[in-house]
Order: C-alpha cells, then sequence, then structure tokens
C-alpha cells in the first residue's frame, strides 16, 4: 500500500508539472503551428521573473507567480516583436521559427549568464509543511504546484472554448486565409496568442523551479519533457498534452520506483519512441488529411 501511495502521489505531482511546462507548446502548435524552441527560455525568465520580485523587491512569497507570468507575458511579447511578426506567413515558417527561436533561447540564456551570473538561486514561491492522512504525506508545496497547475490548465481552456480570443484563435488554427477574408486580425490574434503563451511559461518556469533551482539553464530539460509529451499526445492537442503528461508521468514513476531512478527517463523515451512509430500522429492526434 505504502509503494502504491508513493507511486499515486508522485504521478499526480509530475504530471502537473508536465502539464505545466507543456500546455504552451500545445497552444502555439495548435493555434499558428509554431514549435517553440524557445520555450526553456521563456521557463528561465519566469524563474527569474519570481525571485526579482519576491528577493529583490522584498514582496510576499506569493507574488512570485504574479512577477513569473509578467515576465514570461515580456518575454512572449519580445518574441513575438523580434520574430513571429516578420516571418508568420512567409514560406518556411515553421522550419525558420525553429532556428530563430533556438537562437532566442541561447541569446537569453547567455545574456542571463553575463548580466546575473551562472549562481544557483532558490526559488522563493514555497510553502512549508506536509498533508499528512493516515498513511498519505504530501508536502503543502506539491499541492500547491499541483493545485496551480490545474488551475492554469483549466484557466486556458476556458479561454480557448469560452471567448472571443478562444474563438479568435480556433478561426486562425483552421484556415488562415479563410480567417483573413472574414475579417479576423490575425497580426493581433498572433500577438495575443504569444503573450498567453509567455504567461503560461512565465508560470510554469515558477512552478517547475519551486522543486528544483534557479540558474540559467533551468529551462533545457522541462523543454525537452515538454516536447516529449506534446509529440506523445499529438501536437497541438491541449487536451492531449495534459492526458499525455500524467501518462508519461505515470510511466517514469513507475519505473523509477520499481526499477530504480536512473532507468525512469531512457524507459519513457523508449515508450514514446515505440509509440510513434506505429501512432507518427501521437496517442491524441488526428491524422491530416494530404490535399493536392
Amino acid at each position: 500500500m505504502e509503494l502504491l501511495t508513493g507511486i499515486l502521489t508522485s504521478t499526480i505531482a509530475l504530471g502537473a508539472i508536465y502539464a505545466a511546462s507543456s500546455v504552451s507548446l500545445a497552444l502555439l502548435w495548435g493555434s499558428i503551428s509554431m514549435l517553440n524552441l524557445a520555450h526553456g527560455a521563456l521557463i528561465v525568465i519566469g524563474a527569474y521573473g519570481s525571485v526579482a520580485v519576491v528577493t529583490g523587491l522584498g514582496l510576499p512569497w506569493w507574488t512570485g507567480l504574479l512577477g513569473g507570468m509578467i515576465a514570461g507575458a515580456a518575454g512572449g511579447l519580445l518574441l513575438y516583436v523580434s520574430q513571429v511578426r516578420w516571418i508568420f506567413g512567409k514560406a518556411n515558417f515553421d522550419l525558420r521559427i525553429i532556428i530563430l527561436t533556438m537562437a532566442f533561447s541561447t541569446i537569453v540564456v547567455d545574456l542571463i549568464n553575463n548580466l546575473i551570473g551562472a549562481k544557483i538561486l532558490r526559488q522563493p514561491f514555497q510553502v512549508e509543511g506536509r498533508f499528512v492522512l493516515g498513511a498519505l504525506s504530501i508536502g503543502h508545496q506539491t499541492l500547491l504546484v499541483v493545485c496551480c497547475s490545474a488551475l492554469m490548465v483549466l484557466l486556458l481552456q476556458l479561454v480557448v472554448h469560452k471567448t472571443n480570443l478562444g474563438r479568435l484563435i480556433r478561426a486562425v488554427s483552421q484556415d488562415i486565409t479563410a480567417a483573413r477574408l472574414n475579417g479576423v486580425p490575425v497580426q493581433a490574434v498572433i500577438f495575443q496568442v504569444m503573450v498567453l503563451a509567455g504567461i503560461i511559461s512565465g508560470a510554469s518556469g515558477v512552478l517547475l523551479t519551486s522543486s528544483t533551482t534557479v540558474y540559467p539553464g533551468a529551462g533545457f530539460d522541462p523543454l525537452l519533457k515538454a516536447l516529449i509529451v506534446c509529440v506523445l499526445g499529438g501536437l497541438g492537442s491541449i487536451p492531449g498534452a495534459l492526458a499525455a503528461s500524467f501518462a508519461l508521468a505515470g510511466l517514469e514513476t513507475t519505473v523509477q520506483y520499481t526499477l530504480g531512478v536512473k532507468w525512469g527517463f531512457p524507459v519513457s523515451l523508449l515508450v514514446v519512441v515505440l509509440v510513434l512509430v506505429y501512432r507518427p500522429t501521437g496517442l491524441f492526434g488526428r491524422q491530416e488529411l494530404e490535399r493536392n
């Protein structure tokens, strides 16, 4: 029972973190077919935004999440102004944006290294204590991360499906030309999507580093995991990314508890490879029809 409880609680916590770090990638791919390799940089920007607000300005610990969201929004805005607005809709956008966002990420990490330094910082968005119910014992920080991640995913789903912005995003994702002909301000929609994705990435950066540390390269591993989750769930599918997050977390946690920590990630990668060999669109992706 203790083993099962440990696997279950770890799966929930890890799945929430994976979901928080992957929905932003799914949003951008699903709306404008953009594979954002600057996602890790936006995560780091959010993490440092929290440190700046709480440690630098001396504000309460909970304002760190707001600081991360504001910093992430600024990063998303900068990414749009410097790159996306100039090449969106032009030839080979999907390939060019991969190269450009990779360059953006490298520049951000180098700037942080040069201006702030490579020192490791503690994420101030922390709460102490544990919740104990019989054999179940969960840290308050874990509960906080799970609740914040769930709320963030829920709010994103509400924005996409219940607001005018969401209606415009869905129109652009289905057919950009038709959306433009019907009066949809495509560039304005893309701008708002980039800022929204930045907010989510910045917030996830705070949540991710609350269980690790803050340093310039803190976004590399979350970027890799988010890419795996999005590909496994089906690129562009937010529900797919959510389901794949917990599926991958459950697999990784079970392997770690039974075979050892060192086997968790390799086995997860092997399963992902097998899934994509037999289902290239991912578990929840749709097969696209090719039109001549």
